[in-house]
């Protein structure tokens, strides 16, 4: 045991110099980043999984420490205090990068991966894990939140599974169900529940499972991880060789012309080609989402002059709030449906040149400012003329109904004396009645107006939306395009030259070919040996455990 820190040293040294040697760009790829100066364990998973309430819990705490400079919440002695978890390591919640399908655990010593007791693990998260184990030899599992569903167990088996599965070397890893909840709550409760509230949230044997992992064996584990990267990047190097192989060994004379004539066609055509396909595609979104703006503002225009018309005084009333709310679900509507329509898009593109993994993950712009509904403008001094106009008319009228009674030849004097007040009531009464019917249609026809109005600002705001959207899509994914055209390119080069040194020394090409991928293969296998040696060593090595009574209170 005491030469396997020098064995690890010198493989580390001699696989690094065999992989400069076979492949420089990869070696720079490769190249491990500096060990922290305390053991590290990062909390990743994905969004939602309570990475932050599980730090918090393991440190006994409230709430968790606050985020650095970086977005990243780290764990010390130094920002919580005295913590007896923290004495030997640090933990990290690393902040979210810009591709949620990578989780960040360069320069960490371990990582602990957190799933959900709800469902099994996702397709996203399971190729997340895998370029996780790429870079991180030391892999633990939390199954959080399993006070709420009372299938974990079921859930866990299925995770396990779908681990193996992906990474193999992951089939064995430990995984912990926890509760953060548990522990929060035994705070509240007497202490003999306190404690068996304690154990059931399982956070004790992570604690300890943590400890013994990475505590004392920080240089063990930072080897590891560097021994990691050199095995993954030793076996791209046999890979790419073995391409290479391939191709050399393609038929000769007539056909090897015919195959270098495909390889030209194919490396001038490449970027024209998928260049003009997306530049359409993009266009053809492009007008797609423009109709489907203009027939949403359309109908709801239609809809909202239906409702003018049908509308009292108090509907009347209630049509600029009303119209609002529903400006607002038909932008985040259209946005939805413009970011589907180009997701779709750019898997389309992309399709034939970027793993599925691998594709830019796409974000449509963000709406900003919600679309705004102008207030209505106050009405015009015109309406209200026409409303004295009308209270003027309806006391005309009032006197013409009049009319036929002054015409009696029965004491007119008298008569017109009684008339009088029932001249001046129906007057008031027809008056009254014609203004409020001039004052509605007047309100109603201002609304007509402005609903037109409003809703043609808004669908130009919309529009400004959608175009800012697919300018910023159209950059992200031209410059994935180009990346992924260079990628290709260099694989045609590759291949043509190839091709082309097969006429001058197939048979020399193939045996270097092959030389490489042997060393490279030996070199991985090597790697992957002594890593065993390690997880064997780490596993049987008993590292005395934290004191009981200097556990946390969780």
């Amino acid at each position: 045991m005491t030469d396997i820190p020098a064995e690890v040293a010198r493989t580390r040294e001699a696989l690094a110099t065999l992989l400069a040697r076979l492949d420089p760009d990869a070696a720079a790829r490769a190249a491990a980043p500096p060990a922290p100066v305390r053991p590290t364990v990062a909390l990743v998973g994905a969004p939602g999984r309570g990475r932050g309430e599980l730090l918090a819990a393991l440190l006994g705490l409230a709430t968790p420490p606050e985020p650095g400079a970086d977005g990243a919440v780290r764990a010390t002695p130094a920002s919580t205090g005295p913590v007896p978890l923290l004495e030997e390591l640090d933990l990290v919640v690393p902040a979210r990068p810009a591709d949620p399908g990578t989780w960040p655990v360069d320069g960490a010593t371990a990582a602990l991966v957190l799933a959900d007791a709800a469902a099994p693990l996702g397709v996203d998260e399971l190729d997340a894990l895998a370029r996780a184990a790429a870079r991180v030899d030391t892999v633990v599992f939390a199954l959080a939140r399993t006070e709420a569903h009372r299938g974990w167990r079921t859930v866990l088996e299925a995770d396990r599974a779908l681990v193996a599965a992906r990474v193999p070397r992951l089939a064995d890893a430990p995984w912990f169900p926890v509760s953060a909840a548990l522990a929060r709550r035994a705070g509240d409760v007497p202490p003999a529940g306190a404690e068996a509230l304690r154990r059931r949230s399982g956070l004790a044997a992570l604690q300890r499972e943590l400890h013994r992992l990475v505590a004392r064996r920080r240089r063990m584990l930072a080897e590891a991880n560097a021994l990691r990267l050199l095995a993954g990047a030793l076996d791209g190097v046999a890979a790419r060789a073995e391409a290479t192989r391939t191709a050399l060994r393609a038929p000769a004379g007539g056909d090897l012309a015919r195959r270098r004539d495909e390889l030209l066609a194919a490396r001038a055509a490449l970027r024209r080609d998928h260049h003009t396909r997306w530049r359409s595609d993009l266009a053809a979104a492009r007008v797609a989402a423009t109709d489907d703006l203009a027939a949403r503002v359309r109908a709801l225009g239609v809809a909202v002059r239906a409702r003018i018309d049908d509308a009292d005084r108090a509907g009347l009333a209630a049509v600029p709030r009303e119209l609002a709310g529903e400006v607002e679900t038909l932008a985040a509507e259209v946005v939805a449906g413009l970011g589907a329509r180009l997701r779709d898009l750019v898997a389309a593109t992309l399709a034939d040149l970027v793993p599925a993994g691998e594709l830019p993950a796409l974000r449509v712009a963000d709406l900003g400012e919600p679309a705004l509904v102008p207030a209505p403008r106050p009405r015009p001094a015109e309406d209200r003329l026409l409303v004295v106009a009308g209270a003027s008319g309806g006391l005309g009228l009032s006197r013409l109904a009049l009319l036929p009674l002054l015409a009696v030849p029965i004491a007119p004097a008298a008569l017109g004396v009684v008339l009088v007040p029932v001249s001046v009531g129906l007057g008031l009464g027809a008056a009254g009645w014609v203004a409020r019917a001039r004052r509605l249609a007047a309100d109603r026809a201002h609304l007509r107006q402005w609903s037109v109005e409003a809703l043609a600002e808004v669908r130009g705001d919309l529009e400004r939306v959608l175009a800012d959207a697919l300018i910023a899509t159209e950059r992200e994914v031209t410059l994935a395009l180009d990346a992924a055209l260079e990628d290709r390119a260099r694989d045609l080069d590759d291949a043509l030259a190839a091709v082309r040194h097969a006429g001058a020394d197939r048979a020399e090409a193939d045996r270097v070919a092959a030389r490489t991928a042997a060393e490279a293969r030996e070199g991985r296998d090597r790697a992957e040996t002594l890593l065993r040696r390690l997880a064997e060593l780490r596993d049987r090595v008993d590292v005395p455990e934290p004191h009981p009574s200097a556990a946390p209170a969780t």
